[in-house]
């Protein structure tokens, strides 16, 4: 365990009563708590705090708010000399995600989360926030201005662009990137709907960005499509309430069906889709428990299965993309797959009204399929249980008769990065120095790879032969309890190569989110009581807090 993981651990542990005791520390252990719960500085400033603490130890003399904000920059520093030192030593690539913030109740000052994603030398995959600065503020707004304690320009036209170019270059990652995922607004901005061709150009992707999807996956399953289909499904939940809710013996069995639901109550500021997928399946589930012919009309049970279905399936693929703990990047394949059987089953119903509504949806889907296949592809062939077949099965089924361009391209891709790899590792067996054959850019140059033909025969021979075994090795089992991670791991010296570009490909985000935020109607928010600090406070608090 490095020192700093030491020291949180630490941290969280009951203290030692025959330790000296150390004011530092302790100011130290106060920052964290205040930012791990969004405590307001200026609970320092509390007189029940102040008797509290000194009831706990007499030597300790309370922080000022000054104090704190000194305190959370220190350790903030503390921690980004750490993980700058970790990326820096480490040979793999990381991906970015970046996302908008609020506090909510200011709607029009948001701020810019960047974050890295990387498997760290254990295998263990890591997200960390790395800058948090002010997106897109109100220029009219002077008390704002004035908060911020900070002379800037605060609504630059390339600020958000320089925000996330200067992080990159702060943090030396240059060289280092391997994908970049964001959210709608970030992308679709005029300031940074650039970013991703000036990153190519300068090279900081591999194989010349062809595996840097911008799109968040959980903003490409935009339910607002589908609001009439919404429309129709809070209509017949209305009509259902009013028809059979009034009555307090009706009201006690729906909360009894609600106890017995393996699904989370929405929060008050879910958004609408999300409330009306939790209503139908408390309807189903009433009807299902309690049976009657008389509680919905057959055609309105079949518009509320069909819609519950669609949502349902957005519903679980937005849990895996922005879930609490992070997923890798072979899982994206799938989930989205089933969202898009749903649509096309929902779409080819006999329910013209519904089937009309759900088109829009699914021409949407397509659209993001067609663009971004090769993306969501590689990932799933670096999963042993399935590899090409799976791959080759499902886009056939998409693309029918055009899917070997399709299944090429995913091959294609494969073999260019895998050649890239090979020019960037030393392996005494291969002169990575001509491992390319053709016209690929490897490390930023043209290679002539048919300078010396028979060489050139010999080494492709050789660095083929690990792809090609790896990919005629039998599957892995479909256990449940099979874990990625600890299989590339386990195989990293059978598969020297392809272990590391695994490492790259399965730590890139889907989703630049967490599951609660991607649900919610505000998005991710800093708590209201830090909105007034200074910007550098902020990013500080929201850093050692993540």
């Amino acid at each position: 365990m490095d020192p700093i993981e030491q020291n949180i651990s630490s941290a969280q542990t009951c203290p030692d009563v025959s330790r000296k005791f150390d004011q530092e520390s302790s100011y130290q252990e106060l920052t964290r708590r205040i930012s791990l719960h969004g405590y307001p500085l200026s609970i320092v400033k509390h007189e029940e705090m102040r008797c509290f603490a000194k009831g706990l130890n007499l030597a300790f003399n309370m922080a000022s708010s000054i104090d704190i904000e000194e305190f959370s920059t220190i350790l903030f520093q503390e921690r980004k000399a750490h993980l700058k030192k970790k990326i820096a030593l480490s040979s793999h690539r990381i991906s970015l995600s970046a996302c908008l913030w609020t506090h909510g109740s200011e709607a029009l000052v948001k701020y810019l989360c960047l974050a890295v994603h990387f498997i760290d030398s254990d295998w263990k995959l890591e997200k960390r926030i790395i800058k948090f600065d002010v997106f897109q503020p109100s220029p009219t707004n002077l008390d704002r201005i004035i908060h911020f304690k900070e002379a800037r320009a605060l609504d630059s036209e390339s600020g958000p662009f320089n925000v996330i170019w200067e992080a990159i270059r702060d943090w030396n990652l240059d060289r280092k990137l391997f994908s970049l995922t964001c959210v709608s607004e970030i992308r679709n901005d005029k300031r940074t709907c650039n970013l991703k061709d000036f990153l190519i150009q300068r090279k900081c992707f591999p194989i010349g960005g062809e595996l840097c999807n911008t799109a968040c996956l959980d903003g490409v399953l935009n339910v607002s499509k589908g609001q009439p289909m919404l429309n129709l499904a809070g209509d017949i939940l209305e009509r259902f309430i009013q028809a059979h809710m009034s009555s307090s013996l009706a009201q006690q069995k729906l909360i009894e069906v609600t106890r017995h639901m393996e699904l989370k109550f929405p929060e008050e500021d879910a958004k609408l889709w999300h409330k009306i997928y939790f209503r139908l399946e408390v309807l189903l589930h009433f009807k299902k428990t309690f049976p009657s012919e008389e509680l919905l009309p057959a055609k309105e049970t079949e518009t509320v299965e069909s819609v519950c279905k669609i949502l349902r399936a957005i519903y679980h693929a937005v849990e895996v993309f922005s879930g609490p703990i992070c997923p890798t990047a072979n899982m994206y394949f799938n989930e989205l797959w089933i969202v898009r059987t749903t649509l096309e089953e929902q779409a080819s119903t006999d329910h013209t009204e519904l089937s009309r509504m759900v088109w829009e949806m699914q021409e949407a889907l397509d659209e993001f399929w067609q663009n971004s296949f090769v993306w969501l592809s590689v990932p799933v062939v670096f999963d042993p249980r399935f590899k090409f077949a799976f791959i080759e099965f499902d886009l056939k089924l998409a693309f029918g008769s055009e899917a070997a361009k399709y299944v090429s391209a995913v091959h294609d891709t494969i073999w260019e990065l895998f050649v890239e790899y090979c020019s960037s590792v030393d392996k005494p067996s291969v002169d990575t120095s001509i491992c390319e054959t053709r016209d690929v850019q490897v490390g930023g140059f043209y290679s002539d790879s048919l300078e010396d033909p028979d060489k050139h025969l010999n080494v492709r021979s050789q660095i083929s032969t690990e792809l090609n075994k790896y990919l005629d090795d039998d599957l892995a089992p479909r256990n449940d309890d099979f874990n990625i991670m600890n299989w590339w791991m386990s195989n990293s010296a059978k598969y020297p190569t392809l272990s590391l570009m695994a490492h790259d490909i399965l730590a890139m985000p889907g989703s630049a989110v967490h599951c609660e935020a991607a649900l919610s109607s505000e998005g991710p928010a800093i708590s209201k009581q830090w909105c007034k600090l200074n910007i550098k406070t902020i990013e500080a608090l929201v850093c050692i807090r993540d």
